[in-house]
């Protein structure tokens, strides 16, 4: 089906998947950076901080963190973004419905971060201690096993011995941004 002049077109969205420790966030600055500095309109978010919040709503208090990105595009759309740059784990193809529930109409671009072992155990143990920290290196390790039987994106990208820039702009060449 073709959008006519009087149809808004699908809003783009770039979700930056991967596990706990991968450069979701790190990469999503370096996409922000790279599109800032081209002039191209768009809003970047952790999608993470959307759900701190309690009591928690679903697993992983998704039920809020939809609420919140429904609530949030168009105050972004309002101020002149026309992209979407999200940082947060697509567990399963499923989950994509739940954009398009909140956003509209969108194309969702999914590009999985990956770094090796050492290295994602490396950025989790500098930024995490005690039970977080216990949780966090579990949670990485589950989270390799359900993406790769899932598979649910449609790229990757190494986020090991490059800067964050180098990888942002590989990220862009996979969504073709």
């Amino acid at each position: 089906m073709q959008a006519t002049a009087t149809e808004p077109r699908p809003l783009p969205v770039l979700i930056l998947s991967g596990t706990v420790g991968a450069g979701k966030t790190t990469i999503g600055h370096a996409v922000h950076e790279i599109l800032s500095a081209k002039q191209v309109p768009h809003a970047f978010l952790d999608v993470d901080r959307l759900g701190d919040t309690w009591p928690q709503h679903g697993r992983f208090n998704q039920g809020t963190v939809f609420s919140a990105l429904s609530a949030l595009w168009p105050v972004y759309r309002k101020a002149g973004a026309a992209r979407l740059v999200l940082a947060y784990v697509v567990e399963d193809q499923a989950e994509l419905a739940r954009y398009e529930a909140a956003l509209g109409p969108c194309t969702v671009a999914v590009v999985r971060l990956t770094a090796s072992t050492p290295t994602l155990r490396q950025r989790i143990t500098t930024r995490e201690t005690g039970e977080a920290q216990r949780w966090h290196l579990q949670r990485a390790a589950e989270l390799e096993g359900i993406l790769d039987t899932a598979q649910p994106y449609g790229a990757t990208v190494q986020n090991d011995g490059q800067t964050p820039h180098e990888v942002g702009q590989a990220v862009l060449r996979c969504v073709g941004w």
